[in-house]
Order: C-alpha cells, then sequence, then structure tokens
C-alpha cells in the first residue's frame, strides 16, 4: 500500500505531497488536467522510462518519493527485501527516484541506490498498472495462463515446476559444457598419444643431430679429404724439391751460424719446430685416412636419420631437449588422465530424473488448469455481463507445448506442458476468437476488469493503479463498473484516473486535480475534497457544470452511496 508521494520539478508539478490511504483513491479533474502526472510520477519511481519534458525547470533535477507500507504478510516482497539485503524489521519502505537535469535517472530504496532492474522487481510485487495501454497485455497468452493459475491456486506449484524446470535447464546446459569439455581432453589426449608415438618412435638422444652432422659433413668431403691428403704428403715429403727437404736445406745451413746472432738461432729454433708441425699434421692426416672412407650407403642413412630429426624440429619448432622434454610432459598428462564419463553419466540420469518430475508436476498442473478454467469461463461470463455485455462468450483452449529439439523439454515449457489461449466473442452467433481480434477497447477494458475482480482475494495485496481505464465506457455500464471497482478495493488499495462520477463516488479519499497559469506556465494544484467540494465536483462531472440541478443530483447519489457503505 502507498502511504505517501512526493513529486518535486516533475513535468507540470513544482511541488506536490499527497497522503494516500487504503481503499479507493479517486483523482478527478477537467480533461487535460494533468491527472495522469501522478500516476505518471509512481511509474517513474518503479522504473518508468524518463520522457522529454520531464522537468518542471529544467535547469533544476526532478526529486520523486514514494513511501510504502511494508505488508509483512505479502511473502513476494519479503523474499524480495530479503533477497537484496534490507531489514524487515521497519514498518515503511522509501523509493527515491532523481532526475538529473540531462534526464540520467538514479533509483534509491531506502537511502540505498539500486539499478533499474531491481526496481522492476520490486514493481512486480508492490503495484499493479492498468492503462488503456496495460490493457495489450491481456492479449499474452503468458499472462492468460497466469490469471488461470491465480484462480486455480497454483502459484506454488508453479514456482515449485519453474524451480525444477530452471534447475533442469542449468544442469543441461551443464551437460553440455562438460560434454564439450570431455571431448577436447579426449581429443587433446588423443594427441599427445600420437606425438608421444612420433617422437619416442625417433629414439632420440640428446647431441644426436649434431653428432650426425659433423659426420656426414665428413663422409661429404671425404673423396677432397683423400685427395688433398695424399697430395700433402707428396709435397711435404716425396717430391724431389719437397717441402721437408727444402726446409732442412736451410735448417742445417743456418745452424753454422747460430752462434754468432741471436735472430739467427730464433730462426733455427722455429724451422726445427714448422719441420715437427710438418710431421705432427702429416700424422693426423695419416690417422684421418685410417678410418674415413667414400661411403654413399652410410652417406644416405645419415642423411635419412637427420631428416627424420630436423623434420621433428621443424614441426614442432622445438630441438632435441625440448622434443625429449615436451615428450615427458605429454607422457605424464596421458598418465593422470581423469575421464569424466562417470560425471556425465551421473548428470544424464539426474536429467532423467528431473524430467519425469517435471512431466509429473505438469500432469498436476494441467489437470487442475482445465478443472478451474470451466468454472473460471462460467465466473468471467457471469460478471462480464454485469458490466453490460450480455451475450459475452468465452472459452478457455488448451493446446499441448510445442516439441522441441531437446529431449529433455521436448513437450515442456518453463510453465509446464500448457499452452492456452482465451477466445471470447461479445455477441451471440458470432464465432469465438482470441481475445486480441475479438474485443473493442471497452470490451477489453470491461474483461480486465471482470478478471481482477475474480483474481481480487486471491492475489499478494497490491496497490492497483487505474489511469482512465474507463475510456468509451458510461451510463449504466458506468455504474456496474464503479460497483465493480469498488469491490475490488476492498482487497487492494486503488489508484484511480477517471472522468466518471459513477466511479468517483465510491472513493473513500477523492482528490481533484487543477491546472493553473499563474506563475506564467502551466502547473496543477491537488486537493483534498471534503464533501461539499465532492458535491461539487461530481456535479461537474455529471453535466459539465456546477448547477442547481447538477449539484441536486450529485447530492442525491452521494448521500444514496454513504447509506449503502
Amino acid at each position: 500500500m502507498i502511504r505517501s508521494v512526493r513529486i518535486n520539478n516533475f513535468v507540470i508539478v513544482k511541488q506536490l505531497d499527497i497522503e494516500l490511504e487504503n481503499g479507493l483513491i479517486v483523482l478527478t479533474g477537467e480533461t487535460g488536467a494533468g491527472k495522469s502526472v501522478i500516476v505518471g510520477a509512481i511509474d517513474n519511481v518503479f522504473g518508468g522510462k524518463i520522457k522529454p519534458g520531464s522537468l518542471f525547470n529544467d535547469k533544476e533535477p526532478a526529486v520523486i518519493e514514494v513511501t510504502v507500507k511494508l505488508d509483512k504478510k505479502n511473502a513476494l516482497l519479503i523474499e524480495l527485501l530479503k533477497k537484496y539485503d534490507y531489514e524487515i524489521d521497519e514498518d515503511e519502505l522509501f523509493f527515491r527516484k532523481e532526475i538529473s537535469t540531462t534526464l540520467r535517472g538514479k533509483f534509491f530504496l531506502n537511502g540505498r541506490r539500486i539499478s533499474n532492474q531491481i526496481i522492476k522487481e520490486f514493481r512486480e510485487v508492490l503495484l499493479d498498472f492498468h492503462s488503456q495501454r496495460d490493457q495489450q497485455k491481456l492479449f499474452d497468452n503468458n499472462y492468460q495462463l497466469e490469471v488461470i493459475d491465480a484462480y486455480a491456486g497454483l502459484m506454488e506449484l508453479r514456482k515449485e515446476f519453474n524451480e525444477l524446470y530452471s534447475d533442469t535447464l542449468l544442469k543441461l546446459n551443464l551437460l553440455k559444457e562438460l560434454e564439450a569439455k570431455e571431448q577436447n581432453e579426449q581429443d587433446r589426449i588423443k594427441l599427445y598419444e600420437f606425438q608421444l608415438n612420433e617422437i619416442n618412435n625417433l629414439k632420440l638422444l640428446p647431441g644426436e643431430d649434431e653428432q650426425l652432422q659433423a659426420e656426414l659433413n665428413l663422409l661429404r668431403n671425404s673423396q677432397k679429404i683423400i685427395e688433398n691428403s695424399l697430395l700433402l704428403e707428396q709435397v711435404i715429403y716425396e717430391n724431389e724439391n719437397s717441402v721437408y727437404d727444402i726446409i732442412n736445406g736451410f735448417l742445417a745451413r743456418f745452424k753454422n751460424f747460430e752462434s754468432d746472432n741471436d735472430h739467427i738461432k730464433i730462426a733455427v729454433n722455429n724451422l726445427e719446430s714448422s719441420l715437427v708441425n710438418l710431421d705432427e699434421a702429416v700424422g693426423e692426416i695419416q690417422d684421418l685416412l685410417n678410418f674415413i672412407s667414400v661411403d654413399e650407403a652410410r652417406q644416405t642413412i645419415l642423411e635419412e636419420r637427420l631428416n627424420e630429426i630436423n623434420s621433428a624440429k621443424q614441426k614442432y619448432k622445438l630441438d632435441i631437449p625440448g622434443l625429449l622434454s615436451y615428450a615427458e610432459k605429454m607422457k605424464n598428462a596421458i598418465e593422470n588422465f581423469s575421464s569424466g564419463k562417470e560425471k556425465l553419466v551421473n548428470l544424464k540420469i539426474e536429467l532423467s530424473q528431473n524430467r519425469n518430475k517435471l512431466l509429473e508436476i505438469a500432469g498436476q498442473l494441467t489437470e487442475k488448469r482445465q478443472a478451474a478454467s470451466r468454472k473460471l469461463e462460467t465466473e468471467i461470463k457471469k460478471y462480464i455481463k454485469d458490466l453490460a455485455i450480455l451475450q459475452a462468450d468465452v472459452k478457455i483452449d488448451f493446446t499441448k507445448a510445442a516439441e522441441s529439439g531437446s529431449e529433455i523439454f521436448s513437450g515442456l515449457n518453463s510453465t509446464g506442458q500448457d499452452e492456452i489461449e482465451i477466445l471470447f466473442s461479445a455477441n451471440k452467433g458470432i464465432k469465438m476468437q482470441p481475445l486480441k481480434h475479438a474485443a473493442s477497447g471497452g470490451e477489453l477494458s470491461r474483461f480486465l476488469l471482470t478478471v481482477k475482480k475474480i483474481l481480487t482475494n486471491r492475489l499478494e495485496n497490491k496497490t492497483i493503479i487505474f489511469d482512465e481505464i474507463d475510456a468509451g465506457i458510461g451510463g449504466k455500464t458506468a455504474n456496474l463498473l464503479g460497483e465493480f471497482i469498488n469491490d475490488i478495493a476492498t482487497y487492494h488499495q486503488i489508484l484511480c484516473v477517471t472522468h466518471l462520477a459513477q466511479i468517483a463516488i465510491f472513493a473513500s479519499k477523492h482528490y481533484r486535480i487543477v491546472k493553473t497559469e499563474n506563475t506564467g506556465r502551466a502547473e496543477i494544484i491537488i486537493t483534498s475534497m471534503e464533501q461539499d467540494e465532492r458535491k461539487e465536483e461530481i456535479a461537474r462531472m455529471l453535466a459539465g457544470s456546477d448547477s442547481e440541478l447538477a449539484l441536486k443530483y450529485a447530492e442525491e447519489i452521494l448521500t444514496e452511496r454513504e447509506k449503502i457503505q
């Protein structure tokens, strides 16, 4: 229940405070007086869109505050407060919206800033808005099903089903995720097994490629090495004027003079050393010739082996130590691999059990919905006739939910296994059609009010807001409409913007909205009316003026109304 509304700098409201009470609160005034601004302010506080022109003075921010009684019997509200860590010991909730000069909004609950999404959750459990635009939700098959479930008292069972459905959906998504992960792991291990086998088959040794390359280089040059070795030995020792003989001859000559000069002595020593070095060099070459040969078969083997090694190095972009390390890593991964198949099997069992339970609850919902629908059809026809649709006919058509690509959810949706359509005809002999095709605006208003009346004591206690839902209605129907709304107000606080005196006379609190231009621009003033003022307003609403006749009639119907109360 809304206890108060405070508006500052919003649309055509400079400053306004209004206290509300239980029952039917009516807002009336001339056409264009700004009656809907108050409803618009409440809508804004609870997540409504900010529109251009929302600021009375566009150089200052707007502030709207709504105080709501904390109804501790409203289980959905208590659950929501606990969800967002709000105290439930207090008696009131304070909702506030600030609209900046750049038309950006901030929402607050009990002084704590909250998101637009959260405020809309509170809107769902506290308010029930109905304008000509809001009537469109009657066309929504999901809303129609919600009406049936509320009427049949199935909201708890429906909630149980939905929670299980959500849990099943989470499990199904987890299954898909685990299956993909398991497949990826299996693919990874298969790749490791292939690569490990490939590397192991090479039987690599540390430094092997360097040793093989050196041997291969020697083999590739063996013919030239042999030829040059023989030529070297020939030139040094065997030729007529061999290098060895020439050096040795000069050595013998200079030895005769080595005692005469140190330079000669050093030269002699170097010549002796050169002969030793030549002997050693030729010895090394002769040693090489003992094991070197032209071996094409060995060369081919070396080339093939090096090609294998180099291909692996290039493929994995690793040297031999890196390949051996990678092989060890893959071996450990394969040995430590643990398949998730057991977890997948258990999850599939849980999903199968969930589906069976879903089908069981869905069956219960269908059975109870169909039984309740027959009674609801009868009640709708009864009450809508009271609103002057005398030949109305209503049928609630059930079809089974469509098959889906998922085996788990096939034939199910988030509300059970039913899809419904309310069929309606306002005139005898006219074939019933879906409500969206069969009802005019006025008929839709009356249909909605009929539903509200039927459900009024079955729903959580909300503030119901009617914004000119009576458009296009008058005469006897208007009287019936007033009684309808008054009946609903027995169970719910109702804030009603109306142009019908037949509704206004039922008000437990009646406010008049007047637009003034005293400040040079449009501004509204709201007045809480007592008996005499109400009489004048009712007269105006009935006759367009406060003539003596209109005032007399207004007094009569107000007096009659007081007697009924």
